[in-house]
């Protein structure tokens, strides 16, 4: 199995019923969460050792993501507490179980060079740290001596994103090998042929329409199997997740058992909640 160091946020997502916006919630569902966070435990679950760099806040919501990384068997030495808030995300369902966000930022943005380590052989890189400038520097300057592979997931969102976090985009991205993004985030990142003169592969997320590894040589596809949707929120680190952990099987084993994984991921409410582990992953592959 793939050792993988998550390196981003850390955060608590405050769940709204479906079919609510988010003005209009009552009241909200806590789950541990943020991208990176969901992609350690969804690696870990499958068998990958993971080690997750993050910073949180010295409050409940920042022991509640400590304890819940531990419960998962994730090495938490790179997890920091600070004097700031834990960062929270709001999250409002649609009628199609699509989430919509807003974000209470906090601690996530100030991750020093002296948590990260690149001893692992995939760092996989979230966004939000990169959209402060601190930050964004440690991280660049870890891949810039690296020998590990990079993965990354930009994770776009407009009401975070401005020309300084595009410039350090571009500069992630000119260290990464394999990137991870939906299907409208790709014309946003310049294109597949751009990107293919950057990183080796382009995972395309396409929610219910499964997913595809594009490489300078071959096109790999895979279509999920029929599944319940509760929520959607996490399916694609989900995929990513078990996409890192069984890459060294070849693209595309990972990629089917990635795919298969993203579907189970969506069957509970919460980022995290139905993560399958490997039984139930090996489980569900033979029934389909």
């Amino acid at each position: 199995m793939v050792q993988i160091n998550c390196i981003g946020e850390v955060l608590v997502d405050m769940i709204g019923k479906k079919g609510q916006d988010l003005a209009d919630v009552p009241q909200y569902h806590r789950r541990p969460g943020g991208a990176p966070a969901n992609l350690a435990v969804a690696a870990s679950r499958l068998g990958s050792k993971v080690r997750m760099t993050a910073t949180v806040g010295k409050d409940h919501f920042g022991e509640l993501m400590v304890r819940k990384l531990e419960h998962e068997d994730i090495d938490i030495s790179g997890v920091r507490k600070i004097d700031e808030d834990t960062t929270l995300a709001f999250v409002s369902l649609g009628e199609s179980a699509k989430p919509e966000f807003s974000f209470f930022r906090g601690a996530d943005q100030k991750i020093s060079k002296e948590q990260i380590s690149d001893d692992q052989e995939v760092i996989h890189i979230g966004s939000l740290p990169l959209t402060r400038q601190q930050s964004a520097k440690n991280i660049l300057d870890t891949l810039e001596k690296t020998d590990s592979k990079v993965s990354f997931d930009p994770n776009l969102r407009q009401e975070l994103v401005d020309r300084e976090y595009l410039r350090t985009l571009k500069k992630v991205i000119n260290h990464t090998d394999i990137i991870f993004a939906a299907e409208e985030e790709i014309s946003e990142l310049g294109g597949v042929e751009q990107l293919l003169k950057q990183v080796n592969e382009i995972v395309v997320t396409k929610g219910q329409a499964g997913a595809e590894v594009i490489t300078q040589y071959e096109t790999y596809s895979v279509e999920p199997p029929k599944v319940e949707v509760k929520d959607t929120t996490g399916a694609g680190d989900a995929l990513a997740g078990a996409f890192l952990a069984f890459r060294d099987e070849g693209i595309e084993t990972a990629l089917e058992k990635a795919v298969h994984a993203a579907s189970l991921s969506v069957r509970e409410k919460g980022a995290m909640t139905a993560l399958p582990n490997y039984e139930e992953l090996k489980s569900s592959m033979e029934r389909n």
